[in-house]
């Protein structure tokens, strides 16, 4: 199922970059120096629905890719860790960016992205988020 670049041509990423290449092929840890590749457990969680999920992750260096047991949304997440330990990660169902609360760390992940654009006077809009742990 993992066979590298040409299983995520399968799934329709006809716009792949050289991080999500390489993390197809697998590696180590990057810039930051935290590996989170391996088997994940944790939740999809949204106002008023949490579902539990179980995740893979594969990184090479700062590319990252998220393959979680959730259909739809927060299925596939492909993306980078920068030097600080933060995730910047693309959804490969509706194109939206994904983002980590804080730095990740090898025994906890929570990335999210707001369901809408803040609108005027609102200070955040709600979230989805994914919550990994291990």
């Amino acid at each position: 199922m993992w066979d590298g670049p040409f299983w995520l041509l399968s799934c329709g990423l006809w716009a792949m970059d050289a991080t999500v290449v390489a993390a197809a092929r697998g590696g180590g840890p990057g810039t930051a120096g935290i590996d989170i590749s391996g088997s994940w457990s944790g939740a999809y969680v949204a106002p008023g629905i949490e579902i539990p999920l179980t995740a893979k992750i594969r990184q090479s260096g700062d590319a990252v890719i998220i393959k979680t047991s959730k259909d739809g949304v927060g299925n596939l997440l492909t993306g980078s860790m920068n030097a600080e330990g933060h995730l910047r990660l693309v959804d490969a169902y509706d194109g939206e960016t994904w983002t980590s609360f804080g730095p990740v760390s090898e025994h906890y992940i929570r990335i999210r992205d707001y369901l809408y654009r803040p609108r005027p006077g609102e200070d955040e809009p709600p979230e989805q988020d994914i919550i990994l742990y291990r």
